[in-house]
Order: structure tokens, then sequence, then C-alpha cells
């Protein structure tokens, strides 16, 4: 029987765990959950949860992560339940291989329609020793009043958009989208904020990269995003420059696809306290690891950042419960989950697609070595 892509995006977080535990365990997956402290938007638990398959002690592990950013956890959360409820029966596993998929990385955000986490950390940002890897960004200081206004009316807003154009006819516009987007240590109300300390979300995670990839001597990881791109494109996003075997691997699975934020290919600009940092740190030194940021676009670049702007402000200024509020929130989820089915079908369709070339991937290169 053939599902629509509403059967594999959930309207809540609280929907789409119930789903993602629920078909896992229909397949007969080891299941974990990593609780947090604070509640969800419904007043649910929230969780990293985690389901394997494979073997106890696998030569290699395909590893795929969800909602790291909150509310980018949908689509994510929607490619990892079509595996389990359908691609499942036709992916050729080797004996050999486990397949470990890790559900809402931060699942405040996911439950809240937060891009960041309860303590308005950015986790994405998080991974770095604090604070001795804190990088100074003194033009992002230089445009906080800007880029965090206390106020969104209209006065405030023309003086902002001034602003930060200014500096982009100064600097240009890659500048600006690095300045912005790399990670600031600073301003805990700003955005794109990396926390002063390892956050809940980042402890859990290092657990999980330590203990559930069972000691397999290679690992290929996605970590799924939306926000960034072409509408309903995807990008391959390596932290990685390209002298580095980890590159290579990358181009030879994924082809043009992959782009290196290193390298000045990418839609993102470089960042400080990545997933991809953490996990490198935390498995040992001689796993073969090769991990990727899987973005899919969705609006334009300049909306998805007035819609994370705008939320960081209500958040902080505004009334949750207002017009004003509501109307926030849609918009956040728009830009991260839009709501055109053809935009869930070709993210479900291209997802489906690099989970098999990650499986293959992996699977030739076992065979190479027997």
């Amino acid at each position: 029987m053939t599902m629509a892509p509403e059967d594999h995006f959930a309207p809540d977080y609280a929907t789409a765990r119930r789903a993602f535990l629920r078909a896992a365990e229909d397949r007969g997956a080891v299941l974990d959950s990593h609780g947090l402290s604070v509640r969800g938007a419904q007043g649910e638990e929230l969780a990293v949860d985690t389901a394997y398959l494979g073997p106890e002690q696998p030569a290699c592990v395909a590893v795929l992560s969800s909602g790291i950013h909150g509310a980018e956890g949908f689509a994510g959360s929607a490619i990892q339940h079509r595996l389990l409820a359908r691609q499942l029966d036709g992916l050729a596993l080797p004996p050999d291989m486990g397949l470990l998929l890790v559900h809402a990385l931060n699942p405040f955000g996911f439950s809240h329609t937060r891009r960041v986490n309860e303590s308005n950390v950015d986790l994405n940002r998080n991974f770095l020793a604090h604070p001795e890897q804190h990088v100074p960004n003194p033009d992002y200081d230089s445009l906080y009043d800007a880029v965090n206004p206390a106020s969104l009316d209209e006065e405030t807003e023309q003086r902002s958009n001034e602003a930060i154009l200014a500096f982009a006819r100064r600097h240009g516009f890659p500048r600006l989208q690095e300045v912005l987007s790399c990670g600031q240590y600073d301003h805990p109300e700003g955005v794109q904020y990396g926390g002063e300390r390892d956050e809940a979300s980042n402890r859990i995670l290092r657990e999980i990269a330590r203990a559930a990839t069972r000691s397999a001597r290679r690992v290929a990881w996605i970590d799924f995003h939306t926000g960034l791109g072409a509408y309903g494109e995807l990008e391959l996003i390596i932290e990685l420059p390209a002298s580095d075997p980890a590159y290579a691997r990358g181009r030879a699975w994924y082809g043009e696809a992959q782009r290196s934020t290193i390298e000045g290919e990418s839609v993102s600009a470089a960042l400080h306290g990545t997933i991809e940092q953490g996990v490198m740190e935390i498995l040992d030194d001689d796993v073969e690891l090769t991990i990727h940021a899987a973005e899919f676009g969705t609006h334009d670049t300049v909306r998805v950042f007035r819609a994370m702007r705008a939320d960081n402000w209500l958040h902080h200024h505004g009334q949750l419960e207002s017009e004003q509020g509501r109307a926030i929130k849609a918009e956040l989820l728009e830009v991260f989950r839009p709501a055109d089915p053809a935009w869930r079908g070709r993210i479900l369709a291209t997802g489906a697609g690099l989970v098999e070339t990650v499986v293959g991937a992996l699977a030739r290169v076992g065979e190479e070595e027997r």
C-alpha cells in the first residue's frame, strides 16, 4: 500500500515520537531513550530516542539523526519513519552492517517549534570546549541590536535592516552570512548562541556516538536539516577541506551534492561547535568516520533568517499566545517544514535515495576489504 507524505510527516513532536517508536518496535529494533528534565508543549515527556538494527558487533554502522535544530526535525523524522515503515523491506543490509536511527536530538525545540533548545542554545554550535574554544565574533557584537532588536515595530525594523544591509555592502553577503550564522558565545538572548556549557542533548549525543555505534570501525553519519538552499534540493554539507580523506569518500559517494564549508562550496558558512566536531572527538581515532549534514532547501535565506529572528524576539520580548505570536510560530514552521505536499514528497523520495546511497557505499567498501 502506498503511503502519502502526510503518513510520515507528523503534525507535532509527540506524534512523531510515537510513530517512530511504534515503527521501530514493529521492526524488532533495539530501542533506547534518553530523557530530558524539561517538558514538551503538550506537557509530554521529551527524549532523544534511538533504534538499532543489525548485529551486536558490526563492522560498519550507518547513522541517521534528526532534529538537532528542533523545528527542522519534521523532515528527518519523516525520512526515518518512512525507512522503518516501508523502505527497510527492500534495503539490502549486509550481515555485518548496523543501522542506527537517532530521533529528535533537540526534542524541546521540536516540540515547542523552536530551532534552539530550552536554554536558547543552537545545539549545532555547542560541540566544543567551553569556554576555551569559544571564538570571538566582534562583527556580530556590532550588529547585535540590529539582529536581536527589543522591538519589531516599523521604525526599529527599518533601522535594523539598514544596519544589516550597510554591513553587507561594506563586507559582502558571504561575510554577513558567516557573521550571522557561524555561532556566537557572548549573547545568551541572541540568535545562534552556542552556549556556555555542554547542553543535555550534547552529552546525550556523545554517549550515543560512543556506545550505540557498537565499536564499529567504519561509521557513515547523516544528520538531517532543512532551511538552506534551493527549494526541495539536497546538499550534503561537510565541514572538512578537500585534502581530508573523508572529503574524497564523500565525493565518491555523493558526487557534486557534497559541498564543503571550508572550501567555500556550500550554501552554509563554516560553523563552530557542530555535531560533526562532537562526533569526531568522541569516536576513536582509528574509526573511519564519514559525516555530513543533509540540508534540504526550503524558502529563500532572507525569509528563513527573518523567521528565526522573529521567533527569538518572541521568546524574549513578545507574547506567545498573542495573534502576533501565533503568526510568528506559523512562519517558523513554514520555513523549516513547508506545508506544500510536493515539497514533502520530494524530501521523502530524495531521503530514501540518500539512505540507499549510504548503505550501498558502506557495503561496497566492506566487499572490497573481504
